[in-house]
């Protein structure tokens, strides 16, 4: 099993952003059952941020799928690693709604010069969208 943590920029119009979102959460808590995956989606209003887990090939044919949507452009896969165990077990797909405190940590990512600096902003955003979910997993 891996953890993936991918960004992205949005292609939605701001007019649109809430149904839009609304249908990404939606289809994606049917499709990860389908694929095994649980994880976490938070939005900025400008940049995705998804942390995934499950299966690898899952995860592979997710990410396949998000190259194709028209609502995501510049997906840019920060972290992919194996995990012991699930963070996000209890979730197909989190979404605690739309967050502009996290906007500066995901633009950090984006530009984080070493791996370390950007493993920490990892570890960080996995976390806050762990307490975002609600999850009581550990």
């Amino acid at each position: 099993m891996e953890r993936a943590l991918y960004i992205s920029e949005s292609r939605i119009e701001q007019a649109n952003v809430e149904l839009s979102v609304a249908d990404i959460v939606a289809s994606a808590q049917i499709r990860n059952l389908k694929l095994g995956l649980t994880g976490a989606l938070l939005f900025t209003g400008v940049y995705f941020a998804q942390i995934l887990e499950g299966p690898p090939n899952s995860i592979a044919q997710l990410m396949g799928s998000l190259r194709d949507d028209v609502r995501h452009k510049k997906i840019v896969i920060i972290d992919q690693s194996p995990i012991q165990a699930r963070r996000f077990g209890d979730w197909k797909m989190a979404y605690h709604g739309p967050s502009q405190f996290v906007s500066r940590h995901v633009v950090r990512l984006l530009n984080s010069p070493s791996h370390s600096e950007q493993q920490r902003a990892t570890e960080w955003l996995t976390e806050l969208a762990h307490e975002f979910s609600g999850s009581t997993e550990t």
